[in-house]
């Protein structure tokens, strides 16, 4: 008996075929492309538009110091944030230190990170949901806020995502080397912000429902990696008394409206929430759940610490959670017509406008760029300064050398610097009418209190022997700014009237002469 020969299929068959794994592999590349190229645009959007606030102070004070110097500050004060300033140190030494370059780590981390959350659902459905789930983080304000800020929170969002797929990879199918790779992602997920590896509860429930016989492997993975953040943490412990005492126990309703701290507005992250329960429902397999289940252990987590052990629960601190929940909203949005999800997405958008426009003009109540300008457009050489309150957290002397450099004027009352402490605060002189004796004009930049918001005085933080060390100046000006008040003092010649302010060049703010003056 003849046995027929298949047909050949048709030359039109065969382009018709070649379109469709084209269309195809361009989908696969596209869903996660997309998203993070309009996610790389939309954050770096006014990226260096809003000065920095204290943290990123901060962060410019470790990363322009030497590695050993880095070593001796987590000595004192910010142990658990060595890494990141390690990271910070050798990034500015490459790219300078402008406001520009000091967010671009976040910038990119932000980016990478919607790429890795689109993976990871296409991984784990299609690449529809991948995409989604992409559109989403791009328009999340929190995505936005922490891409435009040099501190180490977009690192943990980008590591949590990351060890999350690479976790997945290593279940489907175990791999010496997915393990390591899953490993090393831990480890720096911990070096970006240790409290995200709260995270691994999740993933150990993953591995115990998915693949039971990976813990085997699974725990040697884990364990390298937070032996790698343990000295970092014992560092953490023996300095909470001292960072973390601003903070109170949190309260119910501090949980209840946690996301709206975790999405900085609470409409959108409602939405995303919801929608997250949604895509738990509309996913059959489990993975959705786990993936959820991953997200809020963490925050439920957290608050039994701060209720039962210190203070602790602050929502920026939990921001490692935000792509694992756009994930699983992505994939209820999945359900929908393609351009119905995407009406969806840019709803949500819209919603969090306002919160994109509030972060790109401030990240704090403090203009420190203005009493910068103040004081260098009318500072004479032979000028000196005092800060107040000089062991608060506001960081005034940091911000005036972060914009004035050498132009800073004298430090009036300094005796030792932030760098010879190993500190982030320096030590002035016990005798202040000593320190003042040579001096002719001083300036008086006095912060807001950071706890209750008390305006600040012109003189009322200085110390009672500051104060009569100023006896003998006269007051030339007062100004008012955000966070604030700045004045300018002149030593008083024996039998003289008080001086003029003819001569200077005073810029924006609320100024008033010193009594007597017409």
């Amino acid at each position: 008996m003849q046995t027929l020969a298949p047909a050949a299929p048709s030359p039109a068959a065969v382009a018709a075929a070649r379109v469709r794994s084209r269309g195809r592999a361009a989908g696969r590349l596209l869903c996660w492309l997309a998203p993070a190229v309009l996610t790389g645009l939309v954050v770096s959007f006014g990226v260096a538009r809003p000065e920095p606030w204290r943290d990123e102070l901060a962060t410019w004070s470790a990363a322009t110091r030497t590695v050993p110097q880095i070593f001796a500050l987590g000595q004192h004060i910010d142990g658990v944030t060595v890494p990141y300033y390690l990271l910070a140190h050798v990034w500015t030494r490459w790219s300078g230190d402008s406001i520009l370059a000091l967010r671009m780590p976040s910038v990119l981390a932000v980016t990478a990170t919607t790429a890795v959350v689109a993976l990871l659902a296409r991984r784990l459905w299609d690449p529809r949901t991948a995409l989604l789930a992409g559109l989403l983080v791009t328009a999340m304000p929190v995505a936005s806020r922490y891409a435009q800020e040099a501190r180490g929170y977009a690192f943990a969002g980008l590591f949590a995502a990351l060890s999350t797929l690479l976790l997945l990879r290593a279940l489907d199918r175990s791999n010496f080397k997915i393990w390591i790779a899953y490993a090393v992602s831990v480890l720096l997920l911990g070096w970006s912000h240790q409290i995200a590896l709260l995270l691994l509860l999740g993933h150990g429930i993953t591995v115990a429902v998915l693949a039971r016989r990976r813990l085997l492997s699974w725990v040697p993975a884990v364990a390298p990696a937070v032996a790698g953040v343990l000295p970092f943490t014992l560092l953490g412990l023996d300095q909470r008394d001292s960072q973390l005492d601003w903070l109170a126990a949190a309260t119910p309703s501090d949980l209840a409206g946690i996301a709206g701290h975790l999405f900085v507005s609470g409409i959108v992250g409602g939405a995303v929430c919801t929608l997250a329960a949604l895509g738990v429902r509309a996913d059959p397999d489990r993975r959705a759940t786990l993936i959820f289940i991953a997200a809020v252990l963490p925050v439920l987590t957290l608050y039994l610490v701060d209720q039962l052990v210190t203070p602790i629960f602050v929502g920026r601190y939990l921001y490692f959670v935000v792509p694992l929940l756009c994930l699983v909203a992505g994939r209820a949005l999945a359900g929908l017509r393609l351009w119905h999800a995407v009406a969806v997405v840019l709803v949500v958008a819209l919603v969090g406008l306002p919160a994109q426009g509030e972060m790109r003009r401030s990240h704090s109540g403090f203009d420190y760029r203005q009493a910068a300008a103040m004081v260098a457009a009318n500072a004479r050489p032979g000028d000196a300064i005092i800060y107040a309150p000089r062991d608060g957290w506001q960081f005034t002397d940091t911000a005036l050398r972060y914009y004035l450099g050498d132009s800073v004027p004298r430090d009036a009352l300094l005796r030792s610097d932030q760098l010879r402490n190993a500190s982030f605060w320096a030590t002035e002189c016990t005798d202040p009418d000593a320190c003042l004796m040579r001096t002719g004009r001083v300036w008086v930049l006095s912060a807001d209190n950071l706890e209750t918001g008390r305006r600040a005085g012109e003189t009322d933080q200085l110390s009672a022997a500051t104060q009569y060390a100023l006896a003998p100046f006269t007051r030339l000006l007062t100004c008012r700014m955000d966070g604030f008040t700045l004045v300018l003092f002149e030593r008083r010649p024996a039998g003289s009237e008080a001086p003029t302010t003819a001569g200077l060049r005073w810029g924006p703010g609320v100024v008033t002469r010193s009594a007597g003056e017409g």
